[in-house]
């Protein structure tokens, strides 16, 4: 039996600590190939390679993980993903900031598992 609870306005699995929940409430597992709205009905495939609950992560890199978690920059109710195909706010404009492989996704309606 799997119990529920409330965290941040979503339930969690509070038998196994999960925080990290579809909009649905179905847990989110590291490696699940998820779509991100990155725009006006413009959805982006990409891999869930770190939860916000644990900071369990997949083999990715250790530098990046070594400053989530020095920094506390990921919330307990959010995942990071990595794109699948090419980054969708990649650009060459040197007046921004440049993109990495990573984002940082709140779990909520607009992260879906992909089907």
């Amino acid at each position: 039996m799997v119990l529920q609870a409330a965290c941040c306005g979503a339930p969690h699995n509070s038998t196994l600590g999960i925080f990290v929940n579809y909009h649905d409430g179905s847990p989110i597992v590291l490696g699940d190939v998820v779509t991100v709205l990155v725009g006006p009905e413009k959805y982006e495939k990409a891999r869930v390679v770190m939860l916000g609950d644990t900071y369990e992560h997949l083999d990715i890199d250790e530098r990046f993980v070594e400053w989530v978690k020095a920094d506390n920059v990921l919330e307990k109710s959010s995942v990071v993903v990595e794109w699948l195909g090419a980054n969708p706010f990649e650009h060459d404009d040197p007046r921004y900031a440049p993109v990495g492989n990573y984002m940082f996704s709140p779990a909520d309606e607009w992260l879906r598992k992909d089907a």
